[in-house]
């Protein structure tokens, strides 16, 4: 067909090896053949992609300069669709190759069917059903479907129970918790409800136990009473010793350290308060004092404040500083005067009642007289206190207990001399060996120790504990001893009198920091104290 239609001119060349060439005068066939090929031949399908839109069309092919007529009739493909972009799949092999496999038949498939039908028709017993030829009498039937008594009395079975029952038999009968209404308190039973999450110290503890807080988590909008009573449920429900009062008003919440240290320049917190409102991440429960109906006065002595109960208002300020003289070591003087926090320098007379103030705080000032006498008896010790300070530089040891926040206790040796204070670890003796790791030491140097004082505490009796308060980063941090009061005094003492001899920056800018707390403790009583006087 093409042979009747194209014209074919073969040139012949001599070369070693003779090739022969075809020339097509078709032009559209020419192009759309080389379009294809490069598409068909090409495995990456980059060409497809490069000429899939470079079509040529009839007209561009027909503006050239060649109008010769034998050209125009060999243009066989007048309007030719081998121009048209080549769409066709890609070939791949039928779906019944897939795999290596075809179809099977309708035959193969049906003569399966037949051969499993036939498989389970031989698994089938057929029973023809007959009608008996002759009735059955009474007798045979009762034989054959006996009737069952019903009449009979069932026998008398022990009742099942359920393990449940049976766990709840065995199990003793829990103890009475008087505190039982304030569970309803505990956050951990209702998720959704906003609550607060604090660390409970409990004073009431022996001293082994006392470190150790208790997590309580109570709802925000529970009263002080309330979360004082689901602490005092808490305790009950673990089965600590010492058992507690039956009444939650013999308790109250102090604000604690962080290593449970009571904060005592801090009244309990109000019990008819919300729990939201405060923000202490550590209280205490105290027990209440037997006193019901006392009222707490604090004196201001030489900027040391000094409180005290006293059960009625109908004292006068000089009973009052009487009272006081007994909390200080300073001998009784008749030259001094009482004024009022926030009236310096405004003298009151002595003979007036506590009933006749609004605030209870007040300060008492020496005369002149008084402050002599005291600096001729400063002066007696002149000398032992220049030996002390020519001693003091000297490097000496000491073996206390180092409290810490979280854990055991464990003793140290603590080396103090002119330029630094050393704390190495002693190795732990006995059954302590298996309980406790191995501490690693500390040295402060005296140019970050801001104070050495003794701290009073009247939870262990016989033993005296004193403070370190170091400064870190522009933060006061403190190591917490515990030793014979003989020995804290003599620690406290050399610190200080170095202290006193290097007058570093870390001690001038502790004592403003006790300076700006004191008078905001001293404003928020006054407030305490107004809002008593209202209600």
């Amino acid at each position: 067909m093409y042979q009747s239609k194209r014209k074919y001119n073969v040139e012949s060349y001599e070369y070693p090896q003779p090739i022969k060439m075809a020339f097509y005068d078709d032009r559209k066939f020419l192009l759309s053949h080389i379009h294809h090929s490069f598409i068909t031949c090409d495995d990456t399908g980059m060409c497809e992609m490069a000429m899939l839109n470079e079509l040529v069309t009839d007209k561009a092919l027909c503006q050239g300069d060649d109008n010769r007529p034998e050209l125009k009739i060999l243009d066989y493909y007048a309007e030719s669709d081998l121009l048209e972009a080549g769409q066709s799949y890609d070939i791949v092999s039928g779906m019944g190759f897939i795999g290596g496999h075809r179809h099977r038949s309708n035959t193969a498939q049906r003569l399966e069917k037949l051969k499993k039908d036939r498989q389970n028709q031989a698994k089938i017993t057929h029973i023809q059903w007959k009608d008996c030829p002759a009735n059955l009498s009474e007798q045979d039937l009762s034989l054959l479907f006996p009737k069952k008594d019903l009449t009979k009395p069932k026998e008398n079975k022990q009742p099942v129970k359920s393990a449940l029952s049976e766990a709840l038999e065995l199990f003793p009968a829990a103890p009475n918790n008087p505190f039982g209404e304030y569970a309803r308190f505990d956050g951990r039973v209702n998720r959704s409800a906003p609550s607060k999450k604090i660390l409970i110290y409990l004073t009431m503890l022996p001293p082994a136990e006392r470190n150790y807080g208790m997590e309580v988590i109570c709802l925000s909008s529970a009263r002080v009473l309330d979360l004082i009573g689901l602490i005092c449920w808490m305790y009950t429900n673990e089965g600590k010793e010492p058992k507690l009062k039956p009444s939650v008003n013999n308790y109250c919440l102090k604000i604690a350290e962080e290593t449970g240290e009571v904060d005592e320049d801090f009244p309990s917190l109000e019990t008819n308060e919300f729990v939201g409102k405060f923000g202490f991440p550590y209280l205490a429960l105290i027990e209440r004092e037997t006193k019901e109906s006392s009222l707490l006065v604090t004196l201001y002595i030489e900027d040391e404040p000094i409180k005290f109960d006293v059960s009625t208002l109908n004292l006068s300020l000089r009973e009052v500083a009487e009272l006081a003289s007994h909390r200080v070591s300073v001998r009784k003087s008749n030259a001094y005067h009482i004024e009022k926090i926030e009236e310096p320098g405004v003298a009151i007379p002595l003979d007036s009642k506590l009933s006749s103030f609004p605030s209870l705080v007040f300060r008492l000032i020496f005369e002149d007289d008084a402050k002599e006498r005291m600096q001729r008896e400063f002066e007696t010790d002149e000398y032992d206190a220049h030996m002390k300070a020519v001693e003091a530089p000297l490097y000496r040891s000491f073996n206390v207990t180092l409290y810490q926040k979280m854990g055991m206790n464990y003793d140290v040796q603590l080396g103090i001399s002119g330029e630094k204070v050393e704390i190495n670890p002693l190795p732990p003796k006995g059954a302590a060996k298996l309980l406790s790791r191995q501490q690693k030491p500390a040295t402060l140097y005296m140019d970050i120790i801001a104070a050495c004082e003794i701290v009073s505490k009247k939870y262990n009796p016989g033993k005296c504990i004193f403070k370190l308060i170091y400064q870190l980063n522009q933060e006061f941090k403190k190591y917490v001893f515990e030793t014979d009061p003989s020995t804290a005094q003599d620690i406290v003492k050399k610190v200080q009198i170095i202290l006193e001899m290097r007058s570093t920056n870390a001690c001038k800018e502790f004592q403003l920091y006790r300076e700006r707390k004191l008078q905001r403790k001293a404003l928020k009583s006054q407030i305490s104290v107004s809002k008593m006087s209202r209600s």
